[in-house]
């Protein structure tokens, strides 16, 4: 069961992946994007890694997808219809990562990889989540904190950036 749970997970993250890469419009790229990044959720809570699984999910499935459709949605439609769809190296790009797949796959078959132990180690101190929060807050509080007045004054730096001028609009 849990092979073919694996397998289904798998193909929605992979299916999404490609879904992000083929799809001719970007707003439907960004959303096989968030199915791409759910099926990786699925994932880490398949290695018992729920605390991870739901990071991934209200980081990235949230967050980060929805900041880059209000980006997109910010441009002018006009300027992502004009833009060429493929840049003319991507064969370049496929030809990597079809060795890069070829390379994992040969990896794969020559170590024989069973998933069926995937993950066992994380759940052996109890709670996912209390190991992360007791690192974090134990031995990393100061850069924790220090990310975070970052990202405040990142967000204050766009609001200051993004705001018109009031002589400007007179």
């Amino acid at each position: 069961m849990v092979a073919i749970m694996f397998f289904i997970l798998s193909l929605i993250t992979i299916g999404g992946a490609l879904g992000t890469v083929i799809a001719r419009n970007a707003y439907s790229s960004a959303l096989w994007m968030i199915t791409s990044f759910l099926g990786v959720s699925g994932l880490f809570v398949m290695l018992n890694a729920p605390f991870i699984a739901m990071l991934q999910i209200i980081v990235y499935a949230g967050a980060i997808a929805v900041l880059i459709l209000f980006v997109m949605m910010l441009m002018d439609r006009r300027v992502l219809e004009n833009k060429d769809r493929f840049n003319p190296q991507y064969l370049w790009g496929a030809i990597f990562g079809a060795g890069l797949l070829a390379d994992l796959l040969a990896l794969a078959l020559k170590f024989k990889i069973d998933i069926s132990q995937a993950g066992k180690n994380l759940t052996i101190n109890g709670s996912n989540t209390k190991m992360v929060g007791d690192v974090l807050f134990k031995h990393y509080l100061f850069p924790f904190e220090m990310v975070a007045i970052v990202l405040l004054v990142a967000l204050v730096g766009a609001i200051v950036l993004s705001k018109d001028d009031e002589k400007e609009a007179r």
